[in-house]
């Protein structure tokens, strides 16, 4: 049994590794913006789109998605006097477009994160509520490692505690560790 636990406390490690690694450097990034470049590269399309979309946002979603290559997921739809503004985002781009029915014509703008602003988008990326399927692939993974480090903590307490000689030790440092995540978890709750 003790070689087992290992094993899987090994393995769980191991493939969390990365993305815990992931989270840090987008953590890191966040809490200090100005030493990273996070400008997007911004560009700007004109689209001629049918009228057969004019009364529907997802439709020129749709259009706009399988015609002209656009990915992610639909979000913001808001009503203006000259038609409709949508937005489609998934991590690193954003699309914002903006539909006139008059012109017949959507005006899409790109915005493209470099390899950090990605990063920052895939640290908010939260669930399968919506999004393409390598998004919810992501959230898939992040589920996968949230047990994986449940089970790396659950191993790792059961084999330290198979070593007799540290055990004073650990169950000093389990405490302080615990009296300080919980205090940091109740104080931002608070806050």
């Amino acid at each position: 049994m003790y070689r087992w636990l290992r094993n899987i406390h090994l393995v769980s490690g191991l493939f969390s590794f990365l993305f815990l690694f992931t989270y840090g450097w987008s953590a890191v990034q966040m809490a200090h913006r100005s030493w990273f470049s996070l400008q997007p590269r911004i560009r700007e399309t004109q689209v001629a789109v049918g009228t057969e979309v004019s009364d529907n946002p997802r439709a020129l979603a749709r259009t706009l998605m399988d015609d002209y290559g656009l990915r992610g997921g639909l979000d913001e739809v808001r009503q203006t006097s000259e038609g409709y503004e949508l937005r489609i985002s998934r991590p690193g781009t954003e699309y914002k477009v903006s539909y006139s029915r008059v012109r017949g014509e959507a005006k899409v703008r790109t915005f493209r994160a470099n390899f950090m602003g990605m990063l920052n988008s895939l640290h908010h990326v939260a669930g399968f509520r919506r999004g393409d399927g390598l998004q919810k692939t992501w959230a898939s993974l992040v589920g996968v490692v949230s047990v994986g480090l449940i089970l790396l903590a659950v191993t790792g307490i059961y084999l330290w505690f198979k070593l007799f000689n540290e055990r004073a030790v650990g169950i000093v440092l389990l405490v302080i560790s615990l009296t300080y995540s919980l205090s940091l978890a109740i104080w931002l709750r608070l806050m």
